[in-house]
């Protein structure tokens, strides 16, 4: 098998696994007759009359569309090209009666191609996906033509059934044949020669022609090949916010429409043959709908250097081509999006990874100009959530929220409350300006309030009907298809409404892995852990730590003077957390009274301080300090039993323990009084940090990146244990190790030992990949195994997975294994208590990174390769600004400053580029995730 071959099967085994994922617990099933109201109204005079001119052509006979098999089962390619027909003559009638009615009628550039043998042109590498036919804008110049040629091809296969039927001679085969084979091929010749980009779709039909039973295999597959082209729909254009499917059985048709919080199905299908004006009516409306009707954002343009910006589906093929294919994967079309009236065009994009999902943020992120004031900054995009809907249980009822008015949680809103101190950095993102999209919101302004039906409790499971000759009954068809979705998928018992935002950052930099020496890998890594103390000093949690949220951002923007650009030494850069998409807050927690708290604290008793010394020395031979006493008498929180002082001195021997004492023997013979920091502990005032405590998981799923997240939070069954500062710790510890075992020095270039190696490979080789898969590249439920059992058998951390990180990050080793060493002690709950470890672990994590700064203070690259790996970095950090300034240039024209002044970075405007693509690995709403 060709490489390429390979390539398309392994995406298209993928794409299948995460329609499936998405599909799970995010289809819904409503009433027919709503779903049509809401997307399809009624315009009866049009549709009467659409329908009598089609039956005075014949298009439609005696109850039946003429040019369409009578009897199921027939071959699929005996409906592709004659349903297309249709579909166009339905559009062409209708809207010649719309014209006839209003002289500003707008034409649609619209039409239906059969597309079954050839997929559409993807812009970017994408599976193999082929929709039956496909609604689509073609160039004005194409339309007229095609028009024509469409009218004179239905009527002449129209004519030729005719003549079978008035001679008899018109046999099965033969009528599959005549629909198969267009006479008149000048039609079919000019559609084939239409371009069909994915870019270009409006909407797509999918062709099944047997009436099949609901709970079969085969009306899965339909539904989930529609829901893949939905998806790439999506993924290829990025300025859609829900789409349009039909799948029709061979007389069936179903209805289907998809936006950013799942599938919406209806409950009855339409039977094209004996509701003929109902079919009509959707098709002519799908056809002519206005592109804000069929889901294109009105906030978004294609950028052009004459200002003649342009929405992407009104674009002629050749600006398409220009825009668009030429674009490197979609990451350099330039977009004008406009925030708060303010004008911002995109430069490149940073992240796409996100795009094609079908329910969740589908986040995208550029790096974009104001174009104002040719400030470099950063969009994020995403389809921000609300408190869970419940199902109502009658179209009347008020919906159950969180918050009686739907609020939505923004982004935006965690960030404002996260800076409590705005002229303060503080190693998080910086917000410069938000905006929540009007008109946006998937529930109230795109459904407009479809109650979808809730699960019957009471259904049980009976057989089929079917009629004389074998076939399902047209109602046994229509209650099926409501009980196989209630089957097949979690019960809708829970809706999340979601809402288009954007957010305006300062700083954009380079993901963790673009380190360019070992020390500035720790110093960002400690930046952040900073960022996230102050984070959970203002009460918020981030939940999601990874790679990509761990920025590495320059301080300052190049200079625009030439004798800058010719300068290569490395800029100086500052770590930083970013993206609180997933973050959750704790409103009831007050730092300043935290503080005020801890100071009341009473200490234990003089005897309750001597028990612990005394126990320590007596099981170690060696002296702690008074304050350490105080520290695991007062700090640790017992679940069930009092804390009492023999609990806190068995507590401080587990400590001694991990830190490599043993009974009776001093390590390096130590005689000195040991101190709280020799046992890596804070002290016994340290404020209580907020505990997160009364907020779950939303919708009962967990929140992070599948590779990074705690072990703890991957169990299923954990959804009672709360997500706290620990597990976000422990996802750290698993971002820094993924790193060591993975790149190979400065720059985030993966070992070469990650490629393909020709066979048979080395044991160590072997060993390396294997660790790889079981904690990284694996199945969820494999990766939470080998984590779980890691924490069981803790030993096992340096023999079997430290073993193998990349000799260059060796130095870094007693950071590991210092943030392991917290992490067990933590999760062990030593007495079934929330330990030190448990409750101050972002403290310890930064004290550990700490010193390891203190005591590599100038730690810099000195052999090679790592000295060329570190200039390669650094020549491509300084390339990519300079081709930021060529964009900024460009767009808004060149710069009237004095070339030769410095720029001015009194307000500390940390920036940085990443050159796409550098996607964080998809969340965990995605299976199976490849996280290099």
């Amino acid at each position: 098998m060709s490489l390429n071959a390979t390539l398309n099967r392994n995406l298209t085994e993928h794409v299948a696994a995460a329609v499936k994922n998405d599909l799970q617990k995010n289809t819904y099933i409503v009433d027919r007759e709503a779903f049509l109201q809401r997307f399809f109204p009624s315009d009866d005079d049009a549709v009467r009359r659409t329908y009598d001119t089609l039956v005075s052509d014949k298009s439609y006979v005696n109850g039946h569309w003429a040019l369409l098999p009578k009897t199921p089962g027939k071959q699929e390619s005996a409906y592709y090209k004659p349903f297309a027909l249709i579909l166009n003559r339905i559009h062409q009638e209708y809207d010649r009666c719309k014209r006839a009615d209003n002289s500003n009628w707008a034409k649609s550039r619209r039409v239906w191609l059969d597309r079954h043998s050839e997929n559409p042109a993807s812009i970017i590498r994408a599976a193999s996906r082929r929709p039956g036919i496909a609604n689509l804008f073609i160039d004005e110049a194409q339309l007229d033509t095609f028009s024509k040629e469409l009218e004179s091809s239905c009527f002449i296969q129209i004519e030729e059934l005719e003549k079978q039927q008035q001679t008899k001679e018109a046999t099965e085969s033969s009528t599959s044949q005549t629909s198969k084979d267009d006479p008149d091929p000048k039609a079919s010749e000019h559609a084939e020669r239409i371009l069909a980009y994915w870019l270009r779709v409006a909407a797509v039909v999918e062709i099944e022609t047997k009436r099949s039973d609901m709970k079969s295999q085969e009306y899965q597959h339909t539904l989930e090949q529609l829901a893949g082209y939905l998806r790439q729909m999506f993924r290829e254009q990025h300025d859609r916010m829900f789409v349009f499917g039909l799948i029709l059985f061979h007389d069936s048709l179903s209805l289907w429409y998809c936006d950013r919080s799942g599938l919406l199905g209806v409950d009855r299908f339409i039977d094209i043959n004996q509701e003929p004006e109902l079919f009509i009516r959707v098709i002519a409306r799908l056809s002519t709908m206005s592109p804000t009707e069929l889901g294109w954002d009105p906030t978004m343009k294609v950028y052009s250097s004459d200002g003649q910006h342009a929405y992407s589906h009104s674009l002629e093929i050749g600006v398409v081509w220009e825009n668009f294919v030429r674009s490197t994967y979609l990451y350099r079309t330039r977009w004008v999006i406009k925030i708060n009236d303010e004008e911002y065009v995109t430069i490149r994009a940073l992240s796409l990874s996100c795009a094609e999902a079908m329910c969740g943020r589908g986040q995208l992120i550029w790096v974009a100009v104001k174009k104002k004031t040719r400030q470099v900054v950063v969009i994020k995009q995403s389809w921000s959530p609300s408190p869970t809907i419940g199902a109502s249980k009658h179209e009347d009822d008020p919906i159950p929220t969180e918050e009686r008015d739907l609020t939505i949680r923004f982004e935006a809103s965690v960030y404002y409350h996260a800076h409590s101190n705005p002229d303060e950095d503080m190693k998080i993102g910086r917000l410069i300006a938000h905006e929540e999209v009007a008109n946006t919101r998937t529930f109230r302004d795109f459904r407009r309030g479809i109650q979808h039906i809730p699960r019957d409790s009471t259904y049980q499971p009976t057989s089929a009907k079917r009629d004389a000759e074998g076939e399902l009954k047209d109602e046994t068809v229509h209650i099926l298809a409501v009980q196989w979705c209630q089957e097949r998928f979690v019960p809708p018992e829970q809706f999340t409404e979601r809402q288009l935002s954007r957010i305006v950052l300062k700083d954009y930099g380079y993901p963790l892995k673009r380190f360019r020496s070992l020390h500035e890998l720790v110093q960002s890594i400690e930046h952040c852990l900073d960022g996230y103390q102050y984070l959970v000093r203002n009460g918020t949690l981030h939940r999601d730590i990874s790679p990509g949220n761990c920025l590495i951002c320059p301080k300052a923007m190049l200079a625009h003077s030439e004798s800058t650009q010719k300068q290569f030494q490395s800029l100086e850069t500052v770590g930083r957390l970013i993206d609180l998409d997933h973050a959750k807050i704790d409103k009831g927690y007050n730092f300043d009274e935290a503080v005020a708290e801890a100071q009341k604290r009473v200490p234990p008793t003089e005897k309750q301080i001597r028990w612990v010394i005394d126990t320590i020395e007596g099981v170690y031979n060696v002296m702690i300090d008074a304050e350490i006493s105080k520290s695991v008498c007062v700090l640790p929180i017992p679940m069930n039993k009092a804390w009492i002082s023999i609990r806190a001195a068995e507590y401080a021997a587990s400590i001694m323990e991990s830190l490599g004492f043993r009974e009776g023997v001093m390590p390096n013979s130590e005689t000195r009084q040991l101190t709280l920091e020799d046992l890596r502990l804070v002290h016994w005032q340290t404020p209580l940090p907020p505990r997160f405590q009364n907020r779950g998981p939303e919708n009962a799923e967990r929140s992070g990146t599948i590779p990074y997240m705690s072990h703890v939070l991957l169990n299923e069954e954990s959804t009672t244990i709360p997500h706290t500062a620990v597990h976000d710790m422990e996802s750290m510890f698993w971002v820094l190790l993924y790193l060591c075992l993975t790149r190979k020095g400065p720059g985030g270039d993966l070992r070469d030992e990650l490629f393909d190696q020709p066979r048979p490979l080395e044991k160590s080789t072997r060993d390396l990949l294997l660790v790889v898969y079981c904690f990284y590249d694996s199945p969820t439920q494999v990766i939470q195994n080998n984590k779980n059992t890691l924490f069981k058998n803790s030993k096992d951390l340096d023999p079997l997975i430290l073993h193998h990180i990349h000799p260059y990050f060796n130095d870094v080793k007693p950071i590991l294994l210092e943030w392991w060493r917290i992490l067990y002690l933590g999760f062990k709950r030593y007495n079934d208590a929330e330990t030190i470890e448990y409750i101050h672990t972002p403290r310890l994590f930064r004290l550990a990174t700490s010193k390891w700064l203190q005591n590599h203070p100038t730690k810099v690259e000195s052999e090679e390769p790592y000295i060329e790996m570190m200039k390669k970095e650094d020549m491509r950090r300084r390339k990519d600004q300079m081709e930021i300034l060529e964009h900024v240039a460009d767009i808004c024209g060149p710069d009237k400053r004095e070339t030769d002044v410095e720029t001015d970075t009194s307000n500390n405007t940390d920036v940085g580029a990443i050159k796409p693509p550098f996607d964080s690995p998809p969340r965990n709403n995605v299976p199976n995730p490849e996280v290099r």
